[in-house]
């Protein structure tokens, strides 16, 4: 269970840990660098090394470095707080939103800071696996969708982590083909959505920066996040690197763990997500 403000506490819930024994950790986020590709709705990553080696030397020849980063709460591998998107002034559970905020206290309800980490069991739904290619901007995951990859799969229940890849990831450095620029973005369709929080999911998330199935590059499509942030208060992840999990055909039966960065105020943060399989 959660607290109603976050701040630190702790979750507690079921989680199916890998047995005793061995085990594989895959790393599911990006690298964050200068120059990465990103939404174009948000502003740049920024690097500077701030202090190099030899700029000071301590007693014994002793040096330090360090750096200078500016970034938005929505870059990379990140996580959409439940404050990221409102449906008239209010997000989750009623909560007026547009009131509250403020440029230099930002969003203080629904901020990433309430959320917990998000860990439970993992599933990975592969379209490029049902589709029998890369999947393109006409292609979604639909209620149907679902039901056919998990008919002879286990299927999410409460507290699931359910991820989604679409094969938009190996074009990460084409940054107009990654984000679909001038045609649209495979994803999960509004039926995906409910299909999905009828079973009492914790978490979703999918390779795509936008998540959702954005057809046309045209027409706006935000109804999957106000399903997802705004009715269900489920957190989405956007950008995650699936395609070393996808390759060994890790589909389910894996552990999930995630945490976005306590910061105040916040509507995304950067995460770098974990799934660890017993061997």
């Amino acid at each position: 269970m959660t607290s109603a403000v976050w701040g630190g506490d702790v979750w507690e819930g079921p989680a199916a840990w890998p047995a005793s024994g061995a085990s594989r950790v895959y790393d599911l986020a990006v690298r964050l660098e200068e120059g990465m590709t990103q939404h174009p709705a948000h502003p740049k990553f920024r690097y500077e090394l701030v202090q190099k080696h030899g700029d000071h030397v301590y007693p014994g020849g002793i040096t330090a470095a360090m750096e200078l980063m500016s970034m938005p709460g929505h870059c990379g591998t990140h996580v959409d707080s439940l404050g990221h998107v409102a449906l008239d002034g209010c997000i989750s559970d009623g909560r007026d939103v547009a009131a509250a905020q403020s440029t230099a206290e930002g969003v203080p309800v629904g901020s990433v800071e309430e959320l917990p980490p998000l860990v439970g069991p993992g599933h990975l739904v592969d379209g490029t696996e049902i589709y029998g290619r890369e999947m393109t901007h006409e292609d979604g995951f639909h209620a149907d969708t679902l039901e056919g990859w998990f008919a002879d799969r286990p299927a999410p229940e409460p507290g699931s982590i359910v991820l989604f890849r679409t094969g938009r990831m190996l074009h990460w450095d084409e940054p107009t083909r990654y984000l679909g620029t001038g045609f649209g973005v495979p994803g999960v369709s509004i039926s995906g959505a409910r299909w999905l929080t009828e079973r009492g999911i914790r978490a979703v998330g999918a390779d795509t920066a936008s998540f959702e199935h954005k057809p046309e590059w045209t027409v706006p499509s935000m109804n999957v996040h106000v399903h997802f942030l705004v009715e269900a208060g489920v957190p989405i992840m956007e950008s995650v690197y699936l395609e070393k999990l996808a390759a060994d055909r890790v589909y389910d039966g894996f552990f999930f763990t995630a945490a976005p960065l306590r910061i105040k105020g916040g509507t995304g943060s950067p995460i770098r997500p974990l799934a660890v399989v017993g061997l």
